[in-house]
């Protein structure tokens, strides 16, 4: 059997690619939907944190729970200090979103709390461009 790692060995890979076009995307939000209590979720999720954290930036965490653990990270080689959880209240959850995108400090991990229209999706792509920042956006099923 073949063991695959997790990690991402070359540095100049994007979180998405452009197949038109050599320009590296500088910003955005991808999304992700995952199971509920998924074991997948580190094999999905551990690339893209590794990607997120190479440019030396606060990895946030936004929603009821992180969706990322310590030993996620320590196993990464992240700096766990410069991880941070940020819980909100659902009223001002997608402005809380919008202002961590656009201050260009770090990359969010958003677990997204239900369905995501079209509008909010929108402004969540409008402040990782203006933070010059990426974002994940998680939903559960």
């Amino acid at each position: 059997m073949r063991q695959l790692q997790l990690g991402i060995q070359n540095p100049g890979l994007a979180l998405s690619s452009g197949l038109t076009t050599n320009k590296q995307p500088q910003s955005g939000i991808s999304e992700i939907i995952l199971a509920t209590d998924s074991a997948l979720q580190p094999v999905y999720l551990l690339p893209i944190l590794a990607q997120m954290s190479l440019d030396k930036r606060w990895l946030m965490c936004i929603g009821e729970e992180p969706s990322i653990n310590r030993s996620w990270v320590l196993a990464l080689g992240i700096d766990a200090a410069q991880v941070l959880h940020i819980k909100t209240e659902q009223h001002c959850f997608l402005q809380v979103c919008c202002k961590a995108l656009a201050a260009g400090t770090g990359h969010i991990i958003i677990e997204w709390p239900g369905k995501i229209t079209d509008s909010e999706l929108a402004q969540l792509d409008e402040a990782a461009e203006q933070g010059n920042s990426y974002g994940l956006l998680i939903r559960r099923r």
